[in-house]
């Protein structure tokens, strides 16, 4: 072939129509390893515009506000870490912020990747990511901050240095955010549920002032007797928000395929919504022994979320017909595998109420993401494809 030589590339006109693009407009196409990625040219002045809108003005925001917050205070010198020091003030201010460019540029920018079937669903799933995605900001410079201070321990800088740091901080912060809400896809949503409840259920592990907790139960980290039980008990009931989150976004990418409207479809998205709301329902009733009827609705709805996981798993070949032998093989697994624990801890006493617990929780949380994986693979499976001819 000669060097610089040109190869056109036909592309069919409803792909053109989908994207709103006409003949003769420029395409940019990336080659990443064996794959070349097409994808539309963005305009120099829309991106310089985003990088002013969700960099620049958060960052100017934010220094103007600490450097009024410094003169208040009265403050001259400003501390590395503690009250009314740079990581406070930068933390604090990177979650308002935060949550302000995730919110906006989710519903500006990225609102047509959430295909929700109702109004309401995708206000419930916007409100929920950007929650999600702020703790997950919070956690994430407070982190840096720990490190920072350990480096930089003592350090204390001026007003308009620190006001000025303050800045580039929440600039940096807002910028992630803003790239985070236009990457939402069931990638980053399902990392986030993960991190969400593993992050969570550590915490209340670590902040727990009871130090043999396991010897009692699972349950414990969210009864009254656990100082905080609080964490672990919103833990599982913004988890449970999450989840129904991706179980909306997954369905409603698989209404867009006419052979996925079916009723056993709909009856497993009832079923998925169930065990999720369950899920939430653990937390919302603590364990709490002292007060029977508050205990008797934790065990109940603990069991629902049994019953509602066992009856997908037992009924997915039916509501799942274009379902892989290995799938299917992996789903029975689970279920022998959640019934060997149950022998293992009622009939054999090998296992502890802990243990149990745990074994139990993860087996039934890894089987729901593993079936969403497989719902999210059907969708890519059979969504529209166009062939692209080299001429």
């Amino acid at each position: 072939m000669v060097e610089n030589q040109q190869i056109h590339i036909s592309i069919p006109k409803k792909a053109l129509d989908k994207l709103s693009l006409n003949y003769g407009d420029e395409l940019l196409a990336q080659i990443d390893r064996d794959r070349i990625i097409i994808q539309q040219k963005p305009e120099k002045a829309n991106s310089q515009t985003q990088s002013l809108r969700w960099f620049m003005l958060p960052a100017l925001l934010a220094g103007v506000v600490a450097l009024i917050n410094f003169f208040i205070q009265k403050t001259r010198y400003v501390k590395l870490s503690g009250g009314n020091s740079i990581s406070q003030i930068t933390i604090y201010l990177a979650v308002v912020f935060g949550f302000v460019v995730f919110l906006a540029a989710l519903l500006l920018l990225g609102g047509k990747q959430l295909v929700m079937a109702s109004l309401w669903s995708k206000i419930r799933s916007v409100l929920t990511l950007s929650i999600a995605f702020t703790i997950l900001n919070f956690s994430i410079t407070s982190f840096c901050f720990y490190f920072i201070d350990l480096a930089f321990h003592g350090v204390m800088l001026d007003r308009y240095t620190s006001s000025a740091l303050i800045a580039g901080f929440v600039g940096i912060s807002c910028y992630l955010m803003m790239n985070a809400a236009l990457s939402i896809n069931f990638s980053t949503i399902t990392t986030t549920l993960i991190l969400t409840l593993v992050g969570g259920i550590f915490l209340s592990m670590i902040t727990n002032k009871q130090q043999n907790w396991w010897q009692i139960n699972f349950s414990y980290l969210g009864s009254n007797l656990s100082n905080n039980w609080w964490q672990f008990n919103f833990t599982l009931i913004f988890s449970a928000s999450i989840m129904l989150t991706l179980i909306d976004y997954i369905f409603s990418l698989l209404s867009l395929i006419p052979k996925f409207i079916t009723i056993q479809t709909r009856i497993l998205r009832i079923l998925l919504t169930g065990s999720s709301i369950a899920f939430g329902l653990v937390g919302v009733f603590q364990n709490n022994r002292a007060i029977d009827w508050l205990h008797q609705l934790h065990w109940w709805t603990s069991n629902l979320l049994v019953a509602f996981i066992l009856l997908i798993i037992i009924g997915i070949r039916w509501l799942l017909p274009g379902i892989t032998k290995e799938f299917l093989l992996t789903a029975y697994g689970f279920a022998g595998l959640l019934a060997l624990s149950e022998i293992l801890f009622q009939w054999v006493h090998y296992l502890s109420l802990t243990a149990f617990e745990i074994i139990s929780f993860g087996l039934a949380f890894g089987w729901l993401i593993l079936l969403m994986q497989n719902l999210n693979n059907l969708y890519l499976e059979n969504a529209e494809i166009f062939t692209i001819e080299i001429k």
